[in-house]
């Protein structure tokens, strides 16, 4: 498991101008300065030393070094940012989006979403969504109308159309039900 940000020893910012400080052992430095500042992946590790002027090889072996040290472990970073994406309510589709674009590889991805996210949970996710978009959107507005609103809102928050699909279903029905209790 990676350390969290907060453990990582301080670089020394005199240590990295050091003339006999070899470059990998610089790369190593700069980059626990980056993990200082919060966690990452090892891709936005290895861009943001790249980006600084480091050599293939040093990064190469900075990244190696980290990982050794438990500074990065991309797996342990999927499961704390899925955890993260599910506490705000975010969809399968939102989530692998966002994973990627931090750099994880497909496959990581794909297992994470498998071991971390059942689909009666994502759909459980999405249900409660749908009651509090729909509550929000109907006022002063037609049920169609509403129901499309509820609908994109859900897509954007990265549900799939299945899901969405489901869950809108399950609000129909307790809608109707609302309205035979009032009418009734």
């Amino acid at each position: 498991m990676a350390r969290p940000a907060s453990s990582i020893p301080f670089a020394q910012p005199a240590r990295l101008c050091d003339p006999c400080m070899d470059e990998a052992e610089r790369a190593y430095e700069r980059a626990l300065s980056f993990l200082e500042k919060r966690d990452r992946t090892e891709r936005e590790v290895s861009e943001k030393l790249s980006g600084t002027g480091f050599s293939e090889g040093a990064v190469t072996a900075a990244i190696g070094r980290l990982r050794d040290n438990g500074f990065v472990n991309d797996k342990d970073y999927a499961a704390r940012y899925l955890e993260l994406l599910l506490a705000k309510g975010r969809g399968r589709l939102r989530i692998a989006s966002d994973m990627r674009r931090k750099g994880l590889p497909d496959e990581l991805v794909r297992n994470t979403l498998e071991d971390g996210l059942a689909a009666e949970d994502e759909y459980a996710m999405a249900a409660a969504a749908a009651r509090r978009f729909w509550a929000e959107s109907r006022e002063g507005k037609d049920t169609k109308g509403a129901a499309a609103k509820v609908s994109r809102r859900l897509a954007s928050l990265g549900f799939t159309w299945e899901v969405i699909g489901s869950a809108m279903r399950e609000l129909r029905v307790d809608t109707e039900n609302e309205e035979e209790e009032v009418s009734g």
